[in-house]
């Protein structure tokens, strides 16, 4: 019995001195949670992306109507096909997450662009609630 005690502790503890996870930004606005949220270091001053998820804990809708940073020119929502997406609704009790691969928030004409270790702020303005800016930080590709 004191040998699978020992074992079971030696496993939790081996678990938790893994790789710490990467930084990311959070925020509260009213009802919204923003989390998880980062951008990768775009390859190009042309365009880069940025990714996080929105939770709504209350009981009506709300919309992310525009993004913007002072960073780039252009900012907008773009969905897996990377089709321009008018605004990015998030359901009452609901959440939107961005990730690689799927939705995202597109950044474009970068002046100069962001680099791994830098912070990126991003202002969404929301229907509802208002507006929140995030500073996200640039990760290197696969970090």
């Amino acid at each position: 019995m004191n040998t699978r005690r020992a074992v079971a502790l030696a496993a939790l503890l081996s678990a938790g001195c893994g790789k710490p996870a990467p930084p990311a930004a959070s925020a509260t606005l009213g009802d919204l949670k923003i989390d998880n949220g980062f951008a990768y270091e775009p390859i190009t001053d042309a365009s880069g992306a940025a990714y996080f998820r929105i939770h709504n804990s209350g009981s009506v809708a709300d919309t992310v109507l525009e993004a913007s940073s002072p960073a780039a020119k252009g900012a907008s929502f773009h969905g897996s096909s990377m089709s321009h997406m008018e605004g990015l609704e998030i359901p009452a009790g609901g959440e939107v997450e961005l990730k690689p691969g799927a939705t995202h928030l597109m950044l474009t004409d970068f002046s100069p662009a962001p680099k791994a270790g830098d912070s990126l702020s991003v202002t969404l303005r929301f229907a509802r609630a208002g507006s929140v800016t995030l500073h996200l930080p640039v990760r290197r590709y696969g970090e």
